[in-house]
């Protein structure tokens, strides 16, 4: 399949920038723009995209990189490190956060693009290299794009994939002219690709795969479903540490709708005892890993000949990944992958989430479930700070489904990218029956997010607040205070922990 890379810089504007190609049904991955040219040359692709990049970062690919020969095309930090490498001199800032009208020159990569205003973030003043052309300029004759036709090099300093009315077409004009792409890619082609390796890769032989009920390992469990049939032996560890009710949807979901062999191991007292006197995050989740490994090691025991472990990685886990440690907060369930003896599939780790949810809906998943709430694969044990006890993990669950149903009440449950409840480890006072009391304290959450690489606090109406307040209070026992948090991310994480 046509693929392109995208090298990235730093920020956020390389997720979003692969999910605009993507959407034009070109595949693409993201990698460091360290990575070696030998290695990009390794992967095939037809095209490369430079992205990214704080105000005063001098982030650069290697000349190596600029001497593979593919066309290469340039946005925003990008556009101003391909101009520094090859000699030219940046200025100061000269266009920030505004729409500014642009004229382009003849140009492969600006071809049938309309006269309209585009917004800039950040356009600075630059003398071009010998060989590059401006092709873009702004109000007062500014520079804001280059083209280098002898080297395929194309820049600009405006992100098309977030502001411009018609980006995208700059996108194809790239994709599929200058780089000559076929529009290949899509979820259902997607499937049937993964449901034939699977099947040619496992063959005969068997898998087994942990589920949590999440979204991602709901859809995985269900694509290698369809590849291996009853040669997928699914495993839900019912931990204790999930959300009210939860259990039994899980056992209906899989069982009921999807007709997948499933196993139950009840382990609430396991997960108790192996959390006991933890406070910790890390050690939380490291004891978590624990006892998941344990039970696999077991259920593969008991199961006898078992070759695979299926894990419902995606996309994401792989980028925040390459930054730092996946923490065990995603949706598969432990991320275990330390059971020595089998090897690990991990069908969904080339989509984002959005490509998750459109898959669990051609693979036949309700739709509530496909957009249900992400969970993390510790459960409740990270939304509960401090030491993790059954009568804590009782009050915040009955906490959490108060916020839960009450969102959704509202009508605001597919408008909202995630909420739920926390339990604070700070102790309350308040006023019961006349007298002095102490209690617990919950936290809210809402964030807008699509990918969970950033999020905004959601606004939600004060009336919401108040009546998950009141009810919070009133129905769940022993709390008496509740707090909303507004902060995005960055600079939090969406879970506290």
């Amino acid at each position: 399949m046509d693929k392109l890379l995208i090298l990235d810089l730093g920020g956020a504007q390389s997720y979003m920038l692969a999910h605009r190609v993507r959407g034009e049904n070109v595949y693409c991955e993201i990698v460091p723009y360290d990575t070696p040219a030998r290695e990009i040359t390794a992967r095939g692709p037809k095209g490369l995209i430079i992205v990214g990049g704080t105000q005063d970062s001098e982030n650069d690919c290697s000349q190596e990189v600029y001497d593979l020969g593919l066309p290469i095309l340039c946005f925003g930090g990008g556009a101003r490190s391909a101009v520094r490498h090859f000699g030219g001199i940046l200025g100061g800032t000269v266009i920030e956060d505004t729409p500014a009208h642009i004229d382009f020159s003849p140009s492969p990569v600006f071809e049938e693009l309309t006269e309209c205003d585009r917004f800039i973030d950040r356009c600075v003043e630059w003398s071009l290299p010998e060989g590059f052309t401006s092709v873009a300029v702004t109000k007062g004759d500014i520079s804001c794009g280059f083209a280098c036709e002898d080297k395929k090099l194309y820049g600009m300093q405006f992100y098309p994939e977030q502001h411009d009315p018609d980006g995208l077409k700059i996108l194809s004009n790239f994709a599929c002219g200058i780089c000559g792409c076929e529009r290949e890619w899509n979820i259902e082609a997607f499937i049937e690709q993964k449901v034939s390796e699977i099947r040619e890769k496992v063959g005969e032989r068997t898998a087994m795969m942990a589920i949590s009920g999440g979204v991602d390992s709901t859809v995985c469990a269900a694509l290698v479903n369809k590849a291996l049939g009853h040669g997928l032996h699914c495993l839900f560890i019912d931990t204790g540490l999930m959300r009210k009710n939860e259990a039994g949807m899980i056992r209906m979901i899989f069982g009921e709708q999807q007709g997948i062999k499933l196993s139950m191991v009840e382990a609430q007292d396991r997960f108790l005892a192996a959390l006991n006197g933890i406070s910790d995050p890390e050690e939380k989740r490291a004891a978590i890993n624990r006892e998941f490994e344990k039970i696999y090691e077991e259920e593969a025991e008991r199961l006898g000949q078992v070759d695979f472990l299926v894990e419902g990685t995606i996309y994401s886990d792989l980028i925040e990944g390459s930054k730092e440690p996946v923490n065990t907060h995603t949706d598969a369930e432990g991320r275990i992958g330390n059971v020595h003896h089998l090897e690990v599939l991990e069908p969904l780790r080339e989509l984002f989430k959005s490509d998750v949810r459109e898959a669990g809906l051609l693979l036949g998943i309700p739709e509530d479930m496909v957009y249900r709430q992400p969970f993390p694969g510790p459960g409740l044990a990270i939304r509960c700070k401090g030491e993790v006890t059954a009568e804590k993990l009782a009050i915040l669950r009955e906490a959490d489904a108060i916020f839960r149903e009450e969102v959704e009440i509202a009508g605001l449950g597919r408008k909202i990218g995630q909420y739920f409840a926390m339990l604070i480890d700070m102790d309350a006072t308040g006023i019961r029956d006349g007298e002095r009391v102490t209690g617990s304290t919950i936290a809210l959450r809402a964030v807008n997010s699509t990918e969970a690489m950033k999020a905004t606090a959601a606004r939600l109406p004060y009336d919401l607040l108040e009546k998950c307040v009141t009810r919070i209070t009133q129905e769940v026992p022993g709390v008496l205070r509740v707090m909303y948090d507004v902060t995005g991310k960055p600079p939090a994480t969406i879970e506290w922990e």
